[in-house]
Parts: C-alpha cells; structure tokens; sequence
C-alpha cells in the first residue's frame, strides 16, 4: 500500500484527504477498535515514510473515527444515545440532526490540525 501511494504522487495531503474518507466511511459501519485495527497497521509504515509525527497521527485518527462514530446511516454512538434516553418523543432522525454541528466543528478542527500539526504537539515537546 505504501508503494501504491508513493507510485499514485498524490502527496501527504492528498494521502489525509483519502485516508480521512476511508476512516469517516469505515466509522459509519464500525466500532472504533475493530476500524483501528483494521486500517492502522496499513498506513501507519505511510505516515512514517513522509515523516510525520504518530503522536499527531494518532490525534488525528481519533477525532476522525469519532466523526464516523457519528454520522448516519449507522453512527454507532448516535444509537447508544437513543438507548440511553427514555422519551419515546426522541426519534433517532432528531438525534442525527443534533449531533451534526458537532461533526461539522471536528471537521474543522481536523482540517486545522493537518494544516497546523503543532497545535497537538505542543504538550509534548
């Protein structure tokens, strides 16, 4: 897979732009350990031959797999919150709706912590 990204040339940030896809995609249909074990041993020799920080990645990852943990058609996290609330007037299509802005807000967020990698370094160094 490595060979494949490095012969496609679409650069590291083409490789987020896809990996962030794949991640929100898979996040849809699956737990978040079962979507990490699956997909981080495949990218993470990537992430490394461009030289980034897995420190970072792994920040990145996680907002990523909770933003498909919160998007329909199968937002597992979205169905534990109608499970939890006992009103029957709380339909699952409302919960969609409410969790939405907060998926937005991530996004932005992830965007600016690919664009700016320090800002989830700066406890560290």
């Amino acid at each position: 897979m490595g060979e494949f990204i490095a012969n496609a040339d679409v650069g590291f940030y083409g490789f987020m732009v896809m990996y962030l896809a794949l991640v929100i995609i898979l996040g849809m249909f699956l737990d978040s350990i079962s979507l990490m074990l699956i997909v981080l041993p495949l990218v993470l020799p990537i992430v490394q031959g461009f030289g980034k920080d897995l420190i970072w990645f792994g920040i990145v990852t996680v907002i990523a797999v909770e933003m498909g943990l919160l998007t329909p058609p199968l937002g597992i996290a979205v169905y534990v919150v109608k499970s939890t609330i006992d009103d029957a007037r709380v339909s699952l299509n409302q919960i969609f709706a409410g969790a939405f802005p907060y998926v937005i807000i991530m996004l932005f967020v992830t965007i600016l912590l690919i664009i700016f990698p320090e800002l989830s370094l700066m406890i560290v160094n």
